[in-house]
C-alpha cells in the first residue's frame, strides 16, 4: 500500500555537495524582484507592476504571447497588461512572467539549449491546458500549471552551463536519460531545480512539483495532483512526438489519471483532445 508523504526537504549537505561542484545559480532579475516587491504591498497598483513589466520588451510579448494562448483559453483576445491584470487576476500575471523570465535567465543559444526550452515550452503548455479541462475536479489553476511544465527541468539548463558534456545529445535533437545523465555527473537536476526555485522564492506547490516530478505522485494533496498532473502532460508531449512509452510513465500512469478525474480507458480520447487544443495555437 502507497502511503501519501509530504514533499522532501532538500538537505544542507545535497546543497553543498551541489555547490561544491561549481554549479552556481541564476540570479533573479531584478524586473521580478520589483515586481515581487510591489505585489507584496497592501495596496498594489496595477499600473505599478504593468510600468515594471514594460521596461523588459521580451518579458511583455512573453505575457501577451500565454495570455492568448488556448493554455489560458480567454474568449477575447488581450492586447493590454493591465486588462491581463484584471482578467486574470494579479497572481495568475506574476506567475506567467516569472515563468517567462527563467527562459531568458537561463538561457543559452546553441541548438542543445533551445531544443531544451522548446520541449519545456511545449510541456508547459499542454499542462495548463489539462489543468484548465479538469480544474473542477484538480483545482490548478492553468497559471500554475503551466509554470510546473516550464520550470520543471530547470535543473537541466544550470547543469548543461556547467558541464558542457551534459545532456549532449540535445545538440542532435535526442531527449536524454536524466537518470544516467546525473549518475555520470554525481548530481541530481531535480536538486538543482529545487535549489533555483527556492531562490526565485517560487511558490511551494512548483517547488514539490520540481522536486518530485520523477517520483510516483504519493505525496499529499495538491503537491500531488501538479505532479500527476506534470506526468501526464509529459507523457501527452511524448505521444504528439511519436515517442515510444516511457517507462516512467508505465509506473505512474494509473495514479496520475486517477489523481485527474482520467479514466484510463478513455486516456486515448483524452489525448487526443489535449492535442487539438495545442495545435489550435
Amino acid at each position: 500500500m502507497l502511503v501519501a508523504s509530504q514533499p522532501k526537504e532538500i538537505e544542507p549537505a545535497e546543497v553543498q555537495a551541489i555547490l561544491g561542484q561549481g554549479v552556481t545559480l541564476p540570479p533573479q532579475p531584478k524586473v521580478l524582484i520589483e515586481i515581487d516587491r510591489l505585489a507584496n504591498e497592501p495596496r498594489v497598483s496595477a499600473k505599478a507592476i504593468v510600468a515594471s513589466i514594460a521596461t523588459d520588451p521580451a518579458l511583455m510579448a512573453g505575457l501577451f504571447k500565454v495570455v492568448n494562448s488556448p493554455a489560458v483559453g480567454l474568449s477575447k483576445r488581450v492586447d493590454s497588461a493591465e486588462i491581463a491584470i484584471n482578467v486574470l487576476g494579479l497572481t495568475q500575471v506574476v506567475n506567467i512572467v516569472k515563468s517567462i523570465a527563467v527562459r531568458q535567465a537561463l538561457g543559452g543559444n546553441s541548438a542543445a539549449f533551445e531544443k531544451f526550452w522548446e520541449r519545456s515550452g511545449d510541456i508547459a503548455q499542454i499542462a495548463a491546458i489539462i489543468a484548465k479541462k479538469q480544474y473542477s475536479i484538480c483545482s490548478i489553476p492553468p497559471d500554475q500549471a503551466y509554470m510546473a511544465g516550464l520550470f520543471h527541468d530547470c535543473g537541466v539548463p544550470v547543469l548543461m552551463q556547467r558541464f558542457s558534456d551534459y545532456c549532449q545529445s540535445l545538440a542532435s535533437g535526442a531527449w536524454p536519460d536524466l537518470v544516467e545523465e546525473d549518475k555520470r555527473h554525481d548530481t541530481d537536476h531535480c536538486v538543482v531545480g529545487y535549489m533555483v526555485g527556492k531562490h526565485w522564492r517560487l511558490p511551494d506547490l512548483i517547488l514539490g512539483a520540481i522536486r518530485h516530478h520523477h517520483e510516483v505522485p504519493t505525496v499529499i494533496h495538491p503537491f500531488k495532483t501538479i505532479i500527476a498532473l506534470l506526468q501526464t502532460a509529459t507523457h501527452i508531449y511524448n505521444v504528439m512526438q511519436k515517442l515510444p512509452v516511457e517507462r516512467e510513465w508505465a509506473a505512474c500512469a494509473e495514479l496520475a489519471v486517477e489523481e485527474l478525474g482520467i479514466s484510463l480507458n478513455g486516456m486515448e480520447e483524452f489525448e487526443e483532445e489535449v492535442a487539438e487544443n495545442f495545435t489550435a495555437g
